[in-house]
């Protein structure tokens, strides 16, 4: 709820400057983003066990890229939109008495973001940014790995959910080469994204019932860095009434 709240006020804030905004700049850009586990945000190990199995998914680093559209209200204020690609990697690990193996996969999105940004001048060229805004997480297909011991199927929840994203950064805005920027993401799901069943086979045979079978969720959060280029644009010229 508070969440919801938050978004709100910030269109409500957004439509506020649009209308009262004299003049601004869209302009497109790119953005790189590699993203790293981090235990405290969500994204450790996975543990968990069934038969004397001992089961692990830990979420390793992944990379986004995309394009991005940005639309400057004000000096201050701005909004950002686009589509982004996100490849997120796990490392999948079971344990026998006598035995330890494991694999890895992958899980394809596309992340469409609405975020709020507020910039503070720290130089003649130099600004600080916090951004605040919604995502829609968009998964086209389930998952499913195999090896000759164990059986991996990751089912998605649905197939678009919702989530939060956050940044904090510094940019650098040039007169002519366009901006850059660097800083900090963290995207927060509001749902979990996948389902994730493990099939254990002991003996290296799919045509004999499996051992032991595994059982977990993941929520897809992640935590990164933001690296954005924006093209070079002039502000939009206000038009101006006609004279009766």
């Amino acid at each position: 709820m508070k969440i919801k709240l938050s978004l709100a006020f910030l269109f409500i804030v957004l439509l506020f400057f649009e209308a009262t905004a004299q003049q601004g700049v869209t302009t497109f850009g790119v953005c790189l983003r590699p993203s790293f586990p981090n235990s405290f945000l969500r994204t450790g190990p996975k543990n968990f066990s069934d038969s004397a199995i001992t089961y692990s998914i830990v979420q390793q680093s992944g990379i986004s890229f995309g394009g991005l559209v940005r639309h400057g209200f004000t000096k201050r204020l701005s909004m950002e939109t686009g589509i982004i690609y996100t490849k997120r990697n796990y490392d999948l690990t079971l344990t026998d008495t006598t035995f330890t193996g494991g694999g890895g996969f992958s899980i394809i999105g596309y992340e469409i973001p609405v975020t709020a940004l507020v910039f503070i001048q720290l130089d003649e060229k130099l600004w600080m940014d916090a951004a605040l805004g919604a995502q829609m997480n968009i998964f086209p297909s389930d998952v499913a790995t195999f090896k000759d011991f164990y059986s991996h199927y990751s089912a998605r929840r649905q197939k678009v959910s919702a989530g939060v994203i956050a940044n904090l950064g510094v940019e650098y805005r040039t007169a002519k080469s366009g901006y850059f920027y660097v800083g900090f993401v963290y995207h927060r799901a509001l749902q979990t994204l996948y389902d994730t069943l493990i099939e254990y086979y002991p003996d290296r045979d799919f045509t004999k019932p499996f051992s032991s079978i595994g059982r977990t969720s993941l929520e897809g959060d992640y935590f990164g860095i933001d690296v954005k280029y924006f093209f070079h644009e002039d502000p939009a010229k206000k038009k101006k009434k006609a004279s009766k």
